[in-house]
């Protein structure tokens, strides 16, 4: 009996892990999905759609006067040197060129260069271009050759640093377009305003602030969603299948934000109030935050928020915008959030992720210890009673329903229980998930090397190794599992073993280090307690 309920939370697991990793996708919301079916934009029309009263998102149907073309200058590239990161910010247009992350190389080699999340269109257009209304009319900042007061260097070391950049307009007003950088900080700034003929600064109308994003340099990952996410109406939110064949989708608040998410990096716009944010599907996606301004007092000036960085819980939580439910920790979040501080702070002490797994799984093995320990009890029992089974299923093979009532008997007289081996494997299923789960989105694990050859936890084992180990330890723990005797699911039993090991070949190292670890805790704590059952 107890063979059978282990057999099927074998399988369960082996089903769950194997439909993640064949399967993956990203954690939905079927009230967001529900209620932005009625918030697209056909390709053909351009009408607006307005949900029922209540609901969290409209669509409007934004129609502006035509932009002065204004002839393209070459600009001069303006570099902003954080501790964090390097940026490039180029005068022509005020756009982002580049936003290289120093604590994070594109790949594994020491001497690849610092992780750029900065992408371009086909047009050339680059992110934290826009357009803005003055007066009531458009003008595309991406065709305005903008002067900078500073000179091509911005050192943001020590203190808060800004950037500003001026543009005189065809309607003799000048543009003010200016960047905010903060130390120590991956989240930016920009702010919008204009000086009028009398110089007196004022506020613009409104501002359409774009992001773009090139799917084909997105980080490819078969367990986490890449694309576009946000949090609107205090949910998470992806586009459906529907809305990824729309040529444009416009939604309005109540937004936090949105932006682009990778496995371990996200560029988020954060939006003020008032702010409604289309995105363009296709080959490059692209979001454009629409922020409409009222007032004319310049210390209320235009502000977007952008943050362009890791997705590290502390970093993200500390903005307050829950812009942390973008690392998808899946339904055992609440569990899995604690894990990876655990984890981050193990390390601070042994400076190594992999022994930090290693520390943290045996304090996990600790706090179930007593479940464990009444679950190998059990096993131990049923084990004793093994060949009394034999004899009782040969006796009454024939006779189902005498065979049950003597092993109930048989069980009450040995005081065994066939389910007590059951329920703490049970209990520990949770956390196993969310450490699972933890250690696949782990920004902490990306890069970090633990011993030897295994120099990136986040990655599959290059040769193999620990998977193959991890297999032959749960191999042990078959053949130490009390069997009942029925040989097709003894021989069931045996496949497990070999099903996981495929499984985990190409699991990253980190989360096979910690399966593997757990096995051998397991198999010493099996070993001792059978033994003490046998001479009890």
């Amino acid at each position: 009996m107890e063979k059978r309920t282990i057999l099927a939370i074998a399988l369960s697991l082996a089903v769950l892990l194997g439909f993640q990793y064949l399967f993956p996708t990203a954690p939905k919301n079927p009230a967001v999905a529900e209620k932005q079916v009625n918030t697209v934009v056909s390709q053909r029309s351009n009408q607006v759609v307005q949900p029922e009263v209540g609901g969290q998102v409209t669509v409007t149907d934004q129609k502006t006067s035509p932009e002065p073309v204004i002839p393209v200058e070459k600009g001069e590239i303006v570099t902003v040197n954080n501790t964090l990161y390097q940026a490039e910010i180029d005068t022509l247009g005020g756009q982002l060129k580049s936003f290289s992350l120093k604590r994070y190389r594109t790949d594994l080699d020491q001497n690849s260069p610092d992780l750029n999340l900065v992408t371009s269109d086909r047009e050339g257009s680059y992110p934290l271009s826009g357009s803005v209304s003055i007066k009531g009319v458009w003008y595309n900042d991406k065709n305005l050759l903008f002067e900078s007061d500073k000179t091509q260097v911005v050192d943001v070391s020590g203190t808060t640093k800004s950037l500003q950049l001026k543009a005189e307009l065809s309607s003799g007003d000048s543009l003010i377009k200016e960047f905010v950088f903060q130390p120590e900080s991956y989240l930016l700034e920009v702010i919008y305003s204009y000086v009028d003929g009398a110089g007196v600064t004022h506020k613009v109308d409104s501002v359409k602030l774009n992001w773009t994003h090139t799917k084909a340099l997105e980080e490819k990952t078969r367990y986490v969603y890449s694309g576009v996410l946000g949090y609107i109406g205090e949910e998470l939110y992806k586009p459906s299948k529907k809305e990824k064949k729309l040529s444009r989708q416009e939604l309005m608040g109540p937004i936090a934000w949105l932006g682009f998410t990778k496995k371990y990096f996200i560029s988020a716009i954060i939006a003020p109030d008032e702010m409604s944010i289309s995105r363009t599907a296709g080959t490059i996606e692209r979001l454009d935050a629409t922020h409409l301004v009222t007032g004319l007092q310049v210390n209320q000036a235009d502000r977007v928020k952008v943050y362009i960085g890791p997705k590290k819980g502390v970093i993200l939580q500390s903005l307050g915008v829950h812009l942390e439910n973008s690392i998808e920790y899946g339904w055992f979040g609440v569990i899995a959030r604690p894990l990876v501080q655990m984890l981050h702070f193990f390390n601070q002490y042994v400076h190594n992720y992999g022994i930090a797994i290693i520390v943290l799984t045996i304090l996990i093995k600790l706090a179930f210890y007593p479940l464990s320990q009444k679950s190998y009890k059990s096993m131990g029992k049923m084990k004793l009673v093994q060949p009394k089974l034999a004899k009782l299923k040969e006796k009454y093979k024939d006779d189902k329903a005498r065979l049950n009532k003597e092993m109930m008997d048989l069980y009450r007289t040995n005081k065994v229980n066939p389910f007590g081996g059951c329920l703490p494997i049970v209990v520990q299923i949770p956390v196993f998930f969310a450490l699972y789960r933890a250690l696949m989105v782990a920004i902490e694990l990306r890069h970090a090397p633990f011993f030897g050859w295994i120099l990136d936890l986040s990655a599959k084992d290059p040769y193999y190794v620990t998977p193959l180990i991890m297999g032959a330890t749960m191999f042990l723990q078959q053949k130490m599992t009390p069997s009942t005797g029925d040989a097709m699911q003894a021989k069931m039993m045996l496949f497990m073993p070999i099903i996981f090991t495929f499984m985990f070949l190409n699991f990253p190292a980190g989360l096979v280090l910690y399966w593997l670890v757990n096995n051998v805790l397991s198999i010493g704590q099996q070993y001792m307690v059978m033994r003490q059952v046998a001479t009890s």
